[in-house]
């Protein structure tokens, strides 16, 4: 492109004055540029000077260099808002209006978004705009009202007529501004979230928020607040829920944020006290059903947070609840420090873990302010069950041991390899009490006794400091559940102890057979001589009968006896010769 340069009325009076040859002009009274070529990420900027048109090629080609530039410093902050860009809404039903203040904010791709000037549009138009993006009708749910940046036309030529045969301006440029678009994002059609009332339903949104972020890389729409439509008409806006801001962890801010609001919301309220016994869970007394990780509650949930026995004013259903006091110039080290850890569920009874921290003023703040330990009785009414259970099992054991080694010796009893038996029972709870208490005085500094005896506790002149001095001199009684164990002392002998004795007597009655054996045997061996005997003398008296013979046994000797007639002979003298 070319353009003719123009002299200035001063320098023409001074160039009269100089000889006619030095008026020729020693260079084309024009300027000849040549055609920017188009490169890739081209770093190098224009060099403008005085006389140049800059067209819209070179406009293009600056503004892409700017771009390139600005890239790298946007990609390292977060997308959200930066600054400003508070949004409200104005009117109801069909009137209602949609109002953005100005400032600055960044897109999911880098995007930057700046309003230099507030934004106004009626919500016709903003539901109008949305279906057009969508393509589709604007159903009923949970939107989140966006803000995005775009480049478009501002005497876009498409508008006149086409059958125009002459254009207005031939040599005008086309002129392109880039505007800033409000939208409109589904992000909830539930039927439950629907029906819940506007603080429950933009908590849950805002738990969501943690796990799902709301970014778009191919709009770079950045959110400004939740809004709930039916019917294409805005039910309610919450400008805190939807509002993410371009820090990490912003969804965990926002959650926080909303939750601060809806607890100062609830606190104003409920200005007068809470009932005595609580009633409600802390879930139905906020109606919240998520707390963030970190954040401030209100004071009036905790009763006598400085005497002997602090109460909670809700029901800690499935939660699990610590106190515990903390400087207060760690308060907001130690939210931004915790904010990150999610959530804390209060209806899903996943027993959470929350501790209530007690901001104590610098000065008054003690390492040792909570160290005083309060009694606790159900505990103590523990310690007896405990002790009972553990009284029953040893009393059982026992007579298991007595049932099975009550008899032995030690010798016996090593032989079997038998666990020894425990001849002391366990300690009676009060004597438990005692212990601990004993134990926990000798921890003390010197300064306090660490010399605990029976007596002292009898007397009940204890000089331990509080809660061990109430211990000893106001012993918990026992609950009505707990039995004494009588201790029991088995009497017969135990089953090793019986298998003993049997041993032995089965020995005692072997040894008698084997003494009963060796006696017939020596009967049957002089019974087998006295047959002998009757054998010889049937063959005698086979002899004498004339060879009668006998059957080796003697019985037909022993019939004969019976029978036999013995006469005894006379001796008769012999006659002499005459």
């Amino acid at each position: 492109m070319a353009i003719t340069s123009f002299l200035s009325p001063s320098l023409l009076a001074a160039l009269s004055l100089r000889p006619a040859l030095t008026l020729l002009p020693r260079v084309p009274v024009e300027i000849r540029l040549h055609e920017p070529e188009k490169r890739p990420d081209d770093p190098r900027r224009l060099n403008l000077f005085p006389g140049r048109a800059l067209g819209e090629r070179e406009f293009e080609r600056l503004q892409a260099y700017v771009d390139d530039r600005v890239a790298p410093l946007l990609a390292s902050l977060a997308p959200g808002i930066v600054e400003g860009l508070p949004c409200t809404f104005f009117g109801s039903g069909a009137d209602t209006r949609v109002r953005v203040q100005t400032g600055l904010a960044v897109g999911a791709a880098g995007q930057l978004i700046r309003l230099f000037y507030p934004l106004d549009q009626a919500w016709t138009d903003l539901a109008a705009q949305a279906e057009r993006d969508q393509d589709t009708p604007l159903r009923d749910g949970l939107f989140l009202v966006t803000l995005r940046s775009a480049v478009e036309p501002i005497d876009d030529p498409t508008d006149q007529e086409p059958c125009t045969r002459s254009e207005p301006d031939p040599l005008r440029e086309r002129r392109i501004e880039t505007v800033c678009l409000l939208g409109l994002q589904r992000i909830s059609g539930s039927p439950r979230l629907m029906a819940m009332p506007q603080q429950r339903a933009a908590n849950r949104i805002g738990a969501r928020l943690l796990r799902e972020l709301p970014f778009r890389t191919d709009s770079g729409a950045v959110p400004l607040g939740l809004v709930k439509v039916v019917g294409k008409l805005p039910v309610w806006f919450d400008s805190r829920a939807g509002r993410l801001l371009a820090e990490p962890d912003a969804a965990a801010h926002t959650l926080l944020a909303h939750t601060v609001a809806a607890l100062e919301a609830w606190q104003r309220e409920h200005s007068a006290p809470l009932p005595n016994v609580p009633t409600q869970t802390l879930a139905e007394l906020l109606g919240l059903d998520y707390l963030p990780a970190a954040g401030p509650l209100p004071a009036a949930l905790l009763r006598d947070p400085a005497g002997k026995t602090p109460t909670l004013a809700f029901l800690p259903a499935d939660l699990q609840v610590e106190l515990a006091p903390v400087p207060a110039n760690t308060i907001e080290g130690v939210v931004a420090d915790e904010l990150s850890r999610g959530t804390v569920d209060l209806i899903h009874g996943l027993g959470e873990r929350i501790r209530l921290l007690l901001a104590i003023p610098d000065l008054d703040y003690r390492r040792d302010l909570f160290d005083l330990p309060q009694r606790d009785t159900r505990l103590e009414d523990e310690l007896f069950r405990r002790a009972e259970a553990a009284t029953r099992a040893y009393q059982a054991w026992k007579q298991q041991w007595y049932a099975l080694f009550h008899g032995l010796s030690a010798q016996q009893l090593q032989a079997l390899r038998a666990p020894l038996l425990r001849t002391t029972p366990p300690f009676d709870p009060d004597q438990y009490r005692l212990k601990l208490v004993t134990d926990r005085a000798r921890t003390l500094p010197p300064a306090q006794p660490v010399v605990l005896t029976h007596v002292a506790a009898a007397v009940g002149t204890p000089t331990l400091p509080e809660p061990y001095a109430s211990h000893l001199a106001e012993p918990h009684p026992a609950p009505e559940d707990y039995d004494v164990v009588p201790d029991t002392q088995p009497g017969d002998n135990g089953l090793f102890r019986q298998r003993e004795d049997l041993r032995a007597d089965i020995r005692h009655l072997e040894a008698a057979l084997d003494k009963s054996f060796r006696l017939l045997d020596e009967v049957n061996d002089f019974l087998g001589l006295q047959r002998q005997q009757l054998d010889a003398l049937t063959v005698s008296f086979s002899a004498l009968a004339g060879g009668v013979p006998g059957d080796g046994l003697g019985a037909k000797l022993v019939r004969w006896t019976t029978k036999a007639n013995f006469v005894p002979k006379i001796a008769t003298t012999p006659e002499t010769p005459s």
